[in-house]
């Protein structure tokens, strides 16, 4: 209630009023900027203009001179006879006429002026040096002060023709016809500028009446549509709303003795106080005219009156449409809970059927590793009691050797999966050098290699630290990652395995950053073991990390295996805090990559 008190509500008309006149300041700035920018671009357009005609003139008027210096400066007898009226001369003195006559000021200017009255000012200096340095500009133009007043500047470029060589060109320092020494310019140089200097006053005074008048025309004219848009939108939408808010307030009064009348007086009065209710006070269309009558507004009218009529049924139907309603909720509410219920009993079951199944393995596994080692122990003495001409005896013993070591190894780890998921593997840290771990696997795994005909081969980078890790893990890891390389790579192929320093993947486990207290691209040592094999295809890359599985059954047939090996050495390098990926290609090999965070401060060179 306090809330609601302190709530500020603010009219339909009220909104309707700032919209308008938010919507007109912004339509009259936007105007404003643009009306400023066309009339600024045409001031400045004008001047130009004019200011170009002017350097045109007197250019015509230098090139006259300049053409017609062989009849001014020689006699009817063809003798030379200087008249000192050069080009220069008559430009500057009609300049100087043409500024005494008018506002404008007009004159020849260069850097290095035979005249001391043609030395430029800074702007003319600067435009000058533009044209030097930029063969493309020609001229220059802009807004200055001069006297407290705006004038406009208008500077162009005068190149060097084929008259003006004969006093102004090579050899430089040469005294001239005029007496002065020559530039040793060449054709198509840049002499020096006409500068014209224009009064701007008037010309900025007509922009700005311009643009008063446009902003009083176009201000007019948008508040004349504020006003209309404002004076029918009120007559169309809000007066009829005002209406019906009374008539809904009508209705709300007829409806409230329901609820307070005592000793059953104000039954049924509900429906009784609504009947006639919905064509009283002004609200058929026909009370507010044609003019200002609209099809929305008659509609929702009309929305209103059928909204009235149903009140009626509506106060009679509540309370036990409210009954058939909480029962249903009821009901629903005892079958949630008979459901979770069953969940609980279900996922119990569950957790006890995993740990059957765990313990299960566990127990088999540790069972049938001890018959497994007295098997390959007694076959062993028996390689040595047997004749050695006696080949077959020494093949079937080979092969028992043979598969009741690939025996021991799938329930090794079988046993090793069970105490991971059991949670009873733990890390045996100790400081490991991998050279040792992966000698190791190579005296393992290179006969198997070369009997099967593949190329096998090891290599530890010289940069590879010390570690601190668990020295048997991480040989297990290594040799069922060398064990299947060399299972699925067929005879000519090659295995590979590399140890080297690297840096953390991005996007790696988060247990593998609190591992190691580093995050991704963190110091690492990487571990790759790669192979020209039958490689993976992409949909099964997902899957081969995942226990009992392999990437098809045709696999199992051809080359056997529990499809344990993999999920073991995920596992493995999980409990050390690394990642495992693969990058592989049907018939192209796969290549294995093993990242073990380590910290800095733990890295023994």
């Amino acid at each position: 209630m306090l809330r609601d008190a302190k709530q500020v509500k603010v009219g339909l008309r009220t909104k309707l009023i700032g919209l308008l006149s938010a919507v007109l300041v912004l339509l009259s700035a936007v105007f404003l900027l643009f009306t400023y920018d066309d009339q600024s671009r045409r001031a400045e357009t004008d001047l130009l203009e004019k200011s170009r005609v002017l350097v045109t003139e007197m250019d015509a008027m230098w090139d006259f001179i300049s053409l017609n210096q062989n009849v001014i400066n020689y006699t009817a007898d063809g003798e030379y006879d200087c008249k000192g009226l050069h080009c220069a001369i008559a430009g500057k003195s009609v300049a100087a006429l043409f500024s005494e006559k008018s506002d404008y000021s007009i004159r020849f200017t260069n850097l290095n002026p035979r005249n001391i009255y043609n030395t430029p000012d800074a702007y003319e200096a600067a435009a000058i040096e533009s044209f030097l340095a930029d063969g493309g500009t020609d001229e220059a133009w802009g807004y200055e002060t001069e006297d407290g007043q705006p004038v406009f500047r208008y500077v162009r470029a005068m190149d060097v023709s084929d008259n003006c060589i004969e006093c102004h060109g090579t050899p430089a320092g040469e005294i001239d016809a005029t007496g002065y020494p020559k530039e040793g310019w060449s054709t198509g140089d840049v002499a020096g500028a006409v500068s014209v200097v224009v009064p701007a006053n008037a010309t900025l005074e007509a922009m700005r009446d311009a643009i008063v008048g446009n902003m009083v025309f176009f201000l007019a004219v948008v508040a004349a549509m504020a006003l209309i848009i404002y004076v029918v939108i009120s007559r169309l939408i809000t007066e009829p709303l005002t209406e019906l808010q009374s008539s809904f307030s009508r209705v709300a009064g007829a409806a409230a003795p329901a609820d307070s009348g005592a000793d059953g007086e104000g039954e049924g009065r509900p429906a009784a106080a609504l009947q006639g209710l919905p064509v009283r006070g002004t609200l058929a269309a026909a009370d507010r005219g044609v003019l200002y009558s609209s099809r929305e507004i008659d509609g929702l009218i009309e929305q209103y009156h059928s909204m009235a009529r149903r009140l009626e049924e509506l106060y009679g139907s509540l309370e036990s449409q409210v009954a058939e309603r909480t029962e249903q909720l009821s009901r629903a509410n005892a079958e949630l809970e008979r459901q979770r219920r069953r969940v609980e009993e279900i996922n119990e079951q569950l957790s006890r059927d995993n740990q059957y199944k765990s313990d299960f393995l566990a127990i088999v596994s540790h069972e049938l590793r001890t018959p497994l080692t007295s098997i390959l122990a007694f076959a062993d003495l028996l390689a040595q009691s047997i004749d050695p001409a006696d080949r077959q005896a020494a093949r079937q013993l080979e092969e028992i050797d043979k598969n009741g070591a690939i025996l021991l190894e799938m329930v090794d780890n079988v046993l090793e999966c069970a105490r991971i998921q059991a949670g009873s593997e733990t890390l045996n840290l100790e400081l490991i050098d991998l050279n040792d771990v992966v000698g190791m696997v190579d005296s393992a795994t290179a006969p198997v290699a070369a009997k099967k005909g593949v190329a096998f081969e090891t290599r530890v980078d010289y940069d590879v630290p010390l570690i601190m890790g668990d020295w048997e893990k991480m040989r297990r890891v290594l040799a069922n990652l060398t064990s299947n390389a060399v299972k699925f790579t067929d005879a000519g192929g090659r295995v590979s395995v590399r140890v080297r320093r690297g840096r953390m993947p991005d996007g790696g486990p988060e247990a593998a950053t609190m591992a190691a207290g580093t995050g991704p691209g963190g110091p690492a040592v990487v571990v790759e073991v790669a192979d020209t094999g039958i490689g993976i295809p992409p949909e099964a890359q997902r899957l081969i990390f995942e226990r009992f599985r392999q990437e098809n059954m045709s696999t199992v047939r051809r080359y056997g295996g529990s499809g344990l090996g993999l999920s073991l050495v995920k596992d493995l390098v999980a409990m050390m805090g690394g990642t495992v990926s693969v990058e592989s290609e049907p018939g192209a090999g796969s290549v294995f990559t093993v990242a073990i965070p380590v910290d800095e401060e733990d890295i023994h060179d």
